[in-house]
């Protein structure tokens, strides 16, 4: 029936969008993540007895983290197309079937990567910024 065949695509369209969405909430979460490590870094070159002219490292740990998860939200962005495709050419043929792989791969990405974040913020605060001068 049409009705039916335009109600999957509709609801195709709408998981595509909510992944859309995930995707750029991944990527906002990396960008801040990156200026996290960009500021921590900012603030312990100011850092009293630092050695002038040294290069002081300091917030790598979120920088690194901040790129993949800035990685991560470009490929769930990407996938999320190659679904929407396939989904839609699945309804078309009439043997769509839902998959629950990407949707617990996902959640496992994304609980994993919160436990990272939460470490790293523990981790800081306990240790504090410690900034370490590279020669």
């Amino acid at each position: 029936m049409v009705q039916d065949r335009t109600r999957d695509h509709l609801a195709n369209e709408r998981t595509f969008l909510a992944w859309v969405r995930t995707a750029l909430g991944l990527i906002g979460l990396g960008f801040v993540l990156a200026r996290m490590g960009v500021f921590l870094r900012q603030i312990a070159s100011e850092v009293p007895g630092g050695v002038a002219g040294h290069r002081v490292q300091a917030g790598g740990e979120f920088l690194v983290t901040g790129v993949v998860f800035l990685a991560i939200g470009t490929a769930t962005a990407g996938i999320s197309a190659f679904l929407h495709d396939r989904n839609r050419r699945a309804i078309d043929a009439g043997r769509y079937e839902p998959t629950r792989l990407g949707v617990f791969a996902l959640a496992a990405i994304v609980v994993a990567g919160g436990l990272v974040i939460a470490a790293l913020l523990v981790w800081r605060t306990s240790v504090g910024p410690g900034p370490t001068v590279a020669g």
